[in-house]
């Protein structure tokens, strides 16, 4: 049967396909995939005389993918083999990605014709981290046969974009974005707006759903002063306020957040000498427009991250 979908495995800089890579050949094929949305573990408090229970946590603890595997080999003996090939493949971490065919019309073949092989684009611009938690089964004394997989993801419970927002900037690649991602085409939409100049206050637009908030997310946010200040404030949203106070900053001073830092020309100045104050917030940036503001007009501010989905 000619192959109408595939998963990609990218794993230690290398991408291989589950129908044909160098582990496992061309003896598998994938006949089922799919990504169960993340459950969430949640924490309650009981008070006394209180009916009923009050939430006190809630967190996206992980999603679950299953894969369906169909494989064929020449001779049981080699099913044995395979089993092995197939665990060299799925070993540690790595990310999976979706490949699919547009058109899935066979036409008519005569006796002797080759079967059709379709060509695979990938189905989004979206990748998931995960590892294998479940063994690896098959009957070894059969030639065909299925394999039920089931992977967790390992970090985030999210899928994470290819590109960086910055990637709209100059390369508007399918490769890269989904049509699900409803990213704006026209090289001048505010959407695709990641560096603001000469600016006190604004909106920068993300087209994730899924709020950056943690240091293991991948994304920064970059200011450069516009003029000379020992205290200097910026908020996005109805976040918190973040500060530096107390340290002598200059115009063209490049201030970076991280997520986990604060840098002043690549110096963190979490940690500097008394007197000097940084509050410890890092940015958060909000699905769809987030205001932010300064306490002077800066000379530039840069946005770079991936963009994270559920």
């Amino acid at each position: 049967m000619p192959i109408t979908h595939d998963i990609e495995v990218v794993k230690d800089g290398r991408k291989y396909r589950v129908s044909d890579n160098p582990f496992t050949l061309k003896q598998l094929e994938v006949t089922g995939y799919d990504v169960q949305g993340a459950g969430y573990n949640r924490e309650f408090n009981i008070t006394e005389r209180l009916n009923g229970r009050f939430l006190n946590a809630s967190m996206e603890e992980k999603k679950i993918v299953n894969m369906t595997l169909r494989y064929t080999v020449s001779r049981p003996a080699h099913a044995t083999h395979l089993r092995s090939e197939i665990q060299k493949l799925f070993s540690g971490q790595f990310y999976l990605r979706e490949l699919s065919s547009n058109d899935n019309v066979i036409e008519f073949l005569n006796f002797n014709d080759p079967d059709k092989e379709f060509e695979l684009d990938y189905s989004d611009g979206r990748q998931i981290y995960v590892g294998l938690t479940t063994g690896i089964s098959l009957d070894s004394t059969q030639t065909t046969g299925s394999i039920e997989l089931e992977f967790e993801t390992l970090e985030l419970p999210y899928f994470e974009s290819i590109a960086y927002n910055t990637e709209l900037t100059t390369n508007p690649n399918m490769e890269f974005w989904a049509l699900a991602d409803d990213v704006a085409w026209n090289e001048n939409d505010i959407y695709r707006k990641n560096k603001f100049y000469n600016v006190q206050d604004g909106y920068y637009y993300y087209l994730g759903d899924v709020t950056i908030d943690q240091f293991n997310q991948d994304y920064m946010v970059e200011i450069v002063l516009g003029k000379a200040t020992n205290d200097f404030t910026f908020y996005i949203g109805n976040h918190d306020l973040m500060r530096i106070s107390g340290l002598n900053l200059k115009a063209g001073d490049k201030i970076k957040y991280d997520g986990l830092q604060t840098y002043r020309n690549g110096i963190s100045i979490d940690a500097t000498s008394s007197g000097t104050h940084t509050t410890g917030a890092q940015p958060v940036i909000e699905p769809g427009a987030n205001n932010f503001h300064f306490n002077q007009e800066v000379q530039s501010i840069y946005f770079k991250h991936k963009l994270y989905y559920r």
